[in-house]
């Protein structure tokens, strides 16, 4: 079994002058949010083995703050998660090592609705700071597909 957690990163500072949207910060919304999740992934003890989050500063200092929040694993940044597709999305799953059972993505709307919604068959709209937790029946990464068989899928909000 694999297990998915997919972040929409925190809630973001709107843009400033010439601020490019790659550099928008999070805000102190953002910031409550996430820590509100990593509380809620700490206590529950779904911790992942590795966090793979988009470069973007929201989404990364995102992931920075799940790890400061009892899950001390890896961050892995990537700039690719800033503009994925679903399809990008799958590969960057795919191409994991087996050894790791769970993974974190931390990424951007509208492709992480979307992802969530052709993975799991329902149609998720991933507010800023929500987490969709999705356990799939799967032994391998490299057997991932959009109709792999889903075991469940979990939706948290961070309030």
């Amino acid at each position: 079994m694999k297990k998915i957690l997919l972040l929409r990163h925190g809630n973001a500072a709107s843009r400033t002058g010439n601020m490019a949207d790659f550099e928008r910060p999070l805000d102190n919304m953002g910031k409550k949010q996430i820590s509100n999740i990593a509380n809620k992934l700490a206590e529950s003890g779904q911790i992942p083995d590795l966090i793979i989050t988009s470069s973007a500063l929201r989404a990364f200092s995102s992931a920075e703050i799940i790890q400061n929040n009892g899950i001390p694993v890896k961050i892995t940044g990537t700039e690719i998660l800033y503009s994925a597709s679903i399809f990008e999305y799958m590969d960057i799953l795919k191409a994991q090592k087996n050894k790791f059972e769970s993974m974190l993505l931390v990424a951007h709307n509208p492709a992480i609705s979307g992802f969530i919604s052709r993975l799991s068959g329902k149609h998720i709209g991933m507010g800023t700071g929500n987490l969709c937790i999705i356990k799939l029946n799967i032994e391998k990464w490299s057997d991932l597909e959009f109709n792999s068989p889903v075991i469940s899928t979990t939706f948290l909000k961070p309030q």
